[in-house]
């Protein structure tokens, strides 16, 4: 890096050389003047009176500097600091990114007017949110007025094990499948209706209610599906409520289904309605093409006709040009109308993005050449489950026969620039899809797919599109490609109703634990870009390990090549063997009787580190979580010894000493929100997104390698030593 001249010097630098420069000068008057003193044979009182005042000037001079250092320079740093962090946030609020202004005195009227640019940046978003919701307002009144007709309507009842086999029906269940005696206990329900809708369904509860997720779940232990009988004469609406048993008393294991219950009605009526409509719509914008294209050709005619005279032309080009100007508008009006009506009513639900990529995984099966890895932080979409299971397994076999691409990430990414939509992105090494020949994949009809449905039908339900794209690697050159599809968000996202948590957890210091050797090998030369981190952290009984708090969760995720592999996660509960405190609850949410039964810490913590084992180690306040781990080493038989980076430390280096360095701060100023925040997973995945933004900050402060890092915070690490020595 290049010396800055002195035109571009930063005030840091010039405004202190200045005031030095003052004060050593009067210093050394000071000194002249009291050697000539001393040396003069009789007492001046002028020049007594001189050295005096000279004295005081230069002590003047210098406390001025204290001053202007403290309350002016070192705030302006500070405040440049925050104000460069709320830029690469895109927090879209109540309101953007805050500076506090108490701490920076007379800079006030800066940091007002940095928080009135950060607002008036947040009032747009909101203003475009507001537009949006206000033109959705309607769609959902009728959608509510449709619920409540669909409630009133009587429907047929069947109870079926887990094998599928009919134990209990009800009169209206034959009505409406159109039978009168071969439905019969104990037959296969498989046997009268299409096996696909059933068993997707079947195995989104069981995901459900094998993680637990159904207790607090919108739905609990009920979904919806559309489904068909086998001969394909009648398309049935269905809803399917999961039976459940139990565990013994004592027992950690979730419960068992033991069977479902259907609900069933007839929509063949309804659908085929919207077919015959969808058929008119169909052909009427197919038919307006020809017209359209006959007029434009007889305008063409006529405008190379030689005979005729001006005035007869120039009617007649204006009346065929008026002609066809109409229909390309009607044709658009009815286009728009078959779109609305389409999407409008096909079933959806609210779906976890990571539920919906671990089912594609899943569909796509051990036996294919093709590997799914789930990626990235978790989302809530609102679509239909089976429909985009179905679009993502065809578009994954797709690449793989046109690129030979044989590993695929499929990731969700929450809204960007402002708008809703949720984007589920495919991404692969190798080149990206020509758009025409995925125009000519959008046509073609689903494996599997009820009644004929394409790709694009899928989309269209979403009101959404698809595009590929190449992504450019560090070094410039184009080695990745992603298929995006954006996603309507969550209608009721569970992460809008967070668990509270009592506070942030406070500043730990240990300073041998902080301070650690450079890498001083291969490793420590590394961008960090490029290493293998595993972000974690800890939930303990209280914050005190050398009085007998313990460890009761461990959580982490790996990240590689910039990825956060959610698929790839740590997370335990752990034995303390000695009560919660009541008090320490509400932080961290973990009781008496989750952890019992548990692992202890010595059988924990060996799979622990074999999990970050060749990794660098992340978290966030570092050093308490590594007290806890440091402790446990030798009854475990383990070690700790990789790399430590700490983003609270991370923070310091690029805001300074006086920020907000919690990560709830950062995270709110970087714009980066997660759903199931507030658990161990949970922070963890927060904190590597944070430190993923870090790296490219860090980057601007040539900051690039894990020795730079390293460095960098050894540095903090010794100066608040030092503060606090003092």
């Amino acid at each position: 890096m290049t010396a800055p001249t002195a035109a571009s010097a930063p005030p840091r630098r010039m405004v202190p050389l200045a005031f030095r420069a003052a004060g050593l000068g009067l210093v050394g008057l000071s000194v002249g003047l009291a050697m000539a003193v001393r040396g003069s044979d009789a007492a001046d009182p002028l020049l007594t009176y001189a050295v005096v005042m000279t004295a005081a000037c230069a002590a003047a001079v210098w406390g001025l500097w204290l001053a202007v250092d403290r309350y002016l320079l070192r705030a302006a740093e500070t405040l440049g600091r925050e104000a460069g962090l709320i830029a690469h946030g895109n927090a879209e609020g109540a309101v953007g990114g805050r500076v506090p202004l108490a701490r920076y005195g007379d800079l006030q009227p800066i940091a007002r007017a940095v928080n009135d640019l950060s607002d008036k940046l947040a009032q747009v978003r909101r203003d475009i949110a507001r537009t949006v919701a206000e033109s959705t307002a309607k769609a959902e009144e009728q959608k509510t007025q449709l619920a409540a007709v669909l409630r009133d309507l009587h429907e047929g009842v069947l109870v079926c094990n887990t094998r599928h086999q009919i134990l209990l029906y009800n009169q209206t269940a034959l009505d409406i499948l159109h039978l009168t005696g071969e439905l019969g206990l104990g037959r296969s329900m498989l046997h009268f209706v299409v096996a696909e809708p059933l068993t997707h369904t079947l195995e989104r509860l069981s995901l459900r209610v094998r993680e637990g997720r159904h207790v607090n779940h919108e739905h609990g232990t009920t979904a919806q599906f559309v489904g068909a009988t086998t001969d394909g004469r009648i398309l049935l609406e269905g809803r399917m409520s999961a039976i459940l048993q139990d565990p013994e008393p004592g027992s950690d294991e979730p419960p068992v289904i033991t069977g479902y219950v259907l609900t069933l009605s007839d929509a063949t009526s309804e659908l085929a309605a919207l077919g015959q409509r969808d058929a008119l719509l169909r052909e009427a914008t197919e038919g307006f093409r020809a017209p359209i294209a006959n007029l434009r050709a007889a305008v063409e005619t006529l405008y190379d006709a030689p005979d005729l005279g001006p005035v007869d032309r120039a009617a007649f080009e204006s009346s065929m040009l008026d002609s066809c100007d109409s229909l390309s508008r009607r044709l658009e009006q009815v286009s728009a109308a078959y779109r609305s009506v389409v999407t409008g009513s096909w079933p959806m639900s609210d779906i976890h993005s990571n539920n919906l990529i671990n089912l594609v995984a899943h569909r796509v099966g051990t036996e294919s050449p093709t590997t799914v890895t789930l990626t990235g932080l978790p989302q809530w979409v609102h679509g239909d489950s089976h429909g985009l299971v179905l679009l993502f397994a065809y578009l994954i076999e797709k690449v793989h026969g046109l690129t030979g691409a044989t590993a695929f990430d499929l990731e969700a990414a929450g809204p960007q620039d402002g708008d809703r939509w949720v984007y589920l992105d495919l991404v692969w090494e190798g080149p990206a899809v020509p758009s025409a020949t995925l125009d000519s994949w959008l046509d073609q009809t689903l494996p599997g797919g009820l009644g004929g449905l394409s790709a694009g039908d899928v989309l269209q339900h979403h009101r959404s599109t698809a595009w590929s794209e190449p992504l450019p690697t560090s070094d410039g050159s184009a080695g990745r490609a992603r298929l995006r599809v954006p996603l309507p968000p969550a209608q009721s996202p569970r992460s809008a109703h967070p668990r509270p948590r009592a506070g942030a957890r406070p500043e730990f210091f240990d300073f041998g634990l902080l301070h650690q050797p450079l890498a001083t090998s291969e490793l420590g030369r590394t961008p960090l870009d490029r290493l293998h981190y595993v972000v974690f952290d800890t939930e303990t009984t209280g914050l005190s390990p050398s009085t007998g708090d313990e460890i009761i969760q461990i959580a982490a995720v790996r990240v590689v090549g910039g990825r956060i592999l959610t698929g790839e996660t740590f997370n335990t509960l752990v034995d303390p063997k000695r009560p919660i405190p009541p008090e320490s609850v509400p932080f961290h949410g973990i009781t008496d009787g989750m952890v019992a039964g548990k692992p202890t810490i010595d059988a924990v913590l060996p799979q622990f580190r074999g999990f970050v084992s060749g990794a660098v180690m992340v978290a966030h306040n570092a050093a308490f979580d590594l007290k806890f781990l440091k402790m446990k080493e030798r009854a475990a038989g383990v070690a700790f010894d990789c790399p430590v980076l700490d983003t609270m430390l991370l923070s310091r280096m690029l805001l300074g000493n006086d920020g907000d360095h919690t990560l709830d701060g950062i995270a709110e100023r970087l714009g980066i929100e997660v759903v199931d925040r507030h658990t161990a997973l949970g922070d963890s995945l927060v904190t590597a997104a944070v430190f993923l933004r870090m790296i490219e900050m860090l980057r601007e402060r040539d900051v690039r390698t894990l020795d730079d890092a390293i460095r960098g915070a050894n540095i903090l690490v010794e100066l608040a030593a030092r503060e606090r020595a003092f």
